[in-house]
């Protein structure tokens, strides 16, 4: 599924506005305090946005962020803001095309910024083990609207358990399903690329993120997801998808 990800997201989607649905991209999941600083976000990568809720907790001066599948890197430099001169971001994506547009404006924002606290790697997010990457080194670690896309959730969730220091967080929205998703639909690549097929079960995350080390996950967002495209709707009949923030605290007990 790496290259469907990297087709649809690297060439398919030109801008948000190609995305067929609503489930990936909601531009108003964004708080009217953090409004200010995506302002000074160059407009292109805004255009390249394709998240999908709020995923910066207040109050990180300072702090070490890594961003799982930064994109076009619209989160990043909203969080490099946030952390300021003595914090530091880190942005990992699997798509080149979107690495590049993020690469390429490193020095305007760090003109408009003042400081330069941003670098972005290209890897997969269930190998985060091997980008050389410091054990226990992040106070934080977001993702948007990513771990949907990932065939192996468990090696992602351990990889952040072992990058988190023991006070850190992981701090994530995603799309949730109130049922399994069909075997025979998982694998569409318009209904995957939409954020749609890879959704959690919500039970299973729940219990999945318990397995792999971290304490009951901690709400902080939910909105119900309406999926407009009629034959959309038709293949995902009777199943509810909401966008979802949590929080998630490693748990010292386990593993």
């Amino acid at each position: 599924m790496d290259e469907l990800v990297k087709a649809y997201y690297g060439q398919s989607l030109q801008s948000s506005a190609d995305l067929k649905t609503s489930a990936c991209c909601d531009a108003n999941a964004v708080p009217a305090w953090l409004k200010p600083l995506l302002a000074k976000v160059h407009p292109e990568i805004c255009n390249r946005y394709y998240g999908c809720g709020l995923v910066c907790p207040e109050h990180i001066n300072g702090f070490k962020v890594l961003d799982l599948g930064s994109g076009a890197g619209r989160d990043a430099y909203l969080l490099a803001q946030l952390v300021g001169p003595s914090g530091e971001v880190v942005g990992v994506d699997i798509t080149s095309e979107q690495l590049s547009i993020s690469r390429n404006y490193i020095q305007y924002h760090s003109d408009l910024f003042g400081y330069s606290n941003v670098s972005f790697i290209e890897g997969r997010i269930e190998n985060l083990a091997d980008l050389g990457l410091q054990p226990q080194s992040f106070d934080l670690i977001v993702s948007n609207c990513v771990l949907n896309l990932s065939m192996d959730k468990s090696a992602v969730l351990e990889g952040v358990r072992n990058l988190l220091k023991n006070d850190g967080r992981f701090y994530f929205a995603d799309i949730y399903a109130d049922t399994p998703i069909p075997l025979e639909l998982r694998n569409h690549p318009v209904l995957y690329g939409e954020c749609l097929s890879g959704a959690f079960y919500t039970d299973e995350f729940i219990a999945l993120s318990q397995k792999m080390g971290f304490h009951e996950p901690q709400l902080i967002t939910q909105k119900p997801i309406i999926i407009e495209d009629n034959e959309i709707a038709a293949m995902l009949k009777g199943i509810n998808f909401c966008s979802t923030t949590y929080q998630l605290h490693k748990n010292q007990l386990t593993l």
